[in-house]
């Protein structure tokens, strides 16, 4: 039987050519003067608001430190469906394979997260300053009955190479800012701790152990899912089903004490930044390879609650596709969803190119670290931070190689004494200055840089 996909072929031999007697010029009467099923054209004024929405999108997350990547819209198949999307890869009709005879099976990439995780081993980016940031913002290509279209355009952040709790936090505000400058409102996350690979693994035992006996009892997809993503259970919405799991134990039972304040880091400083959100216990991952952490981001239109985008840890994808992987941090939003909102918002002003970098020593100041950010990002004041850190000479290597105009250091007796210490780059000259006249003082020296 013949493998399906896209295949490499001899164009000449598909045309049906006709002759032109009159002018020798060869024509095809049979050429279809219309787009692909499920693919449109961008151009006129929807150009200009793609063009307005990449650049919001830059500079909101340029501010977080996200730098944009172009990927390849072809990958190895093998990347993809070995890795983030192995679990569906067995239904090949919905994505596009490219096959050519004596080549690697290929796939036009289906999302832009697997893209970003291989070029960040390939150009040796570990070598980075960690987390290293990046952003993609692309085509990709899938066809499911739920999608208008088969060729649409995704938004895609990852942040790998840190541990740290602290990157779920950011990426999680680095979404929310992004949502807001475009207008929506009554923004709110769903999250949930998965677990790592030893918490899942126990408790999935426990679960097969479970349905042991209460097996025959469960609907087709339920019982192909004990053989297979046993999370897939846990999305089931039939009625017999949902009531045979209701018995089971809790799953945070079964965390780890690492899982365990992973999760709770991460909700202090959720509840400190004040973000809207609510731990939902049903929420599971979107692949085997999630863990510790899950979220999914809404927004409320109309009195209706919609579904904009989701984000996980991946620590486990990291090792299954490089032996050198660790940790890494991965969210991807509805583009259309922005496109459509830029017909009813005008677009901010520009944000100038002075720049500070804000340098926190201790848990106070790393708290404080995070209002002084969002009150210097509201001036139109760039802000490098890397508040993972907690090192003061690293720190100040970093600012150092990001040539900003000033460095902004707080420390706990800062805090306690509520100044915040400026350093001009240029000169080394430093001064105090209490929080209330930091945004006063640093819009001084802007106009004066300008």
């Amino acid at each position: 039987m013949a493998k399906k996909g896209i295949r490499f072929v001899d164009i000449k031999d598909k045309l049906n050519h006709k002759t032109d007697s009159k002018k020798n010029i060869k024509t095809n009467k049979n050429i279809a003067l219309n787009t692909v099923n499920k693919t449109k054209d961008i151009f006129g004024h929807n150009l200009k608001l793609w063009e307005l929405l990449s650049n919001k999108i830059e500079k909101v997350l340029d501010f977080y430190q996200y730098e944009q990547i172009e990927t390849p819209i072809v990958e190895y198949a093998e990347l993809v469906l070995g890795g983030l999307l192995k679990d569906e890869s067995e239904n090949k009709k919905q994505f596009f394979l490219v096959e050519k005879a004596g080549e690697k099976s290929m796939i036009l990439r289906p999302e832009l997260l697997s893209g970003m995780i291989r070029s960040y081993f390939e150009n040796k980016m570990q070598n980075k300053t960690q987390p290293v940031k990046m952003y993609s913002l692309g085509r990709v290509f899938l066809d499911k009955p739920e999608n208008v279209f088969s060729q649409y355009y995704q938004l895609g952040l990852e942040s790998i190479g840190d541990s740290s709790p602290i990157i779920e936090v950011e990426t999680m505000l680095a979404i929310k800012r992004l949502l807001e400058s475009f207008g929506f409102e009554h923004i709110s996350f769903e999250v949930n701790n998965l677990g790592c690979e030893t918490c899942q693994e126990a408790y999935i035992k426990e679960v097969k152990k479970f349905f042991k006996e209460k097996k025959t009892k469960l609907c087709s997809k339920c019982k192909k899912a004990l053989q297979g993503n046993v999370w897939d259970v846990f999305n089931c919405k039939e009625e017999k089903c949902k009531a045979l799991r209701s018995g089971l134990p809790a799953f945070d039972d079964f965390w780890c004490s690492n899982c365990k304040k992973h999760f709770s880091i991460i909700v202090e400083y959720l509840d400190f930044l004040k973000m809207n959100y609510e731990i939902n216990t049903q929420l599971r991952g979107f692949s085997k390879f999630e863990d510790k952490f899950v979220f999914t981001v809404h927004y409320v239109e109309k009195d209706k609650k919609h579904n904009i985008g989701f984000g996980f840890r991946h620590d486990n994808l990291m090792k299954t596709i490089s032996m050198n992987g660790k940790y890494g941090v991965g969210a991807s939003i509805d583009v259309n969803s922005l496109f459509k909102s830029l017909r009813n918002h005008k677009n901010k002003k520009e944000i100038e190119p002075f720049s500070v970098f804000l340098v926190q020593i201790g848990d106070m100041a790393k708290k404080k670290a995070f209002e002084l950010v969002e009150e210097l990002r509201k001036e139109n004041i760039i802000v490098k931070t890397n508040l993972s850190k907690d090192s003061l000479r690293n720190q100040i290597a970093m600012a150092e190689k990001s040539k900003v105009d000033c460095i902004l250091v707080i420390g706990q007796e800062e805090v306690m004494r509520g100044e915040v210490i400026i350093r001009d780059f240029q000169s080394g000259l430093q001064e105090s200055v209490s929080f209330a006249k930091l945004i006063a003082n640093l819009a001084k020296r802007k106009k004066q840089a300008n």
